[in-house]
């Protein structure tokens, strides 16, 4: 639905980072494959835009129910 490598590409961040934050971003919303595109959107604007670091997008915990 959205460009993700395109965004990813533009985010600057290496492979590892770029897993790193997918990672975080998947542990949170489990298998709902669109919620976890359109939040990883959400975090590769913002770490775009400056709004947040990796460090921030990374440490994240996991929300359990």
């Amino acid at each position: 639905m959205f460009d993700l490598e395109q965004l990813k590409r533009a985010s600057g961040l290496s492979e590892e980072q770029l897993a790193g934050v997918e990672a975080q971003v998947r542990a949170e919303l489990g298998g709902d494959e669109l919620m976890v595109e359109l939040h990883l959107v959400q975090v590769l604007e913002a770490l775009r835009h400056g709004w947040i670091t990796v460090s921030d997008a990374l440490s994240v915990e996991t929300k359990t129910p």
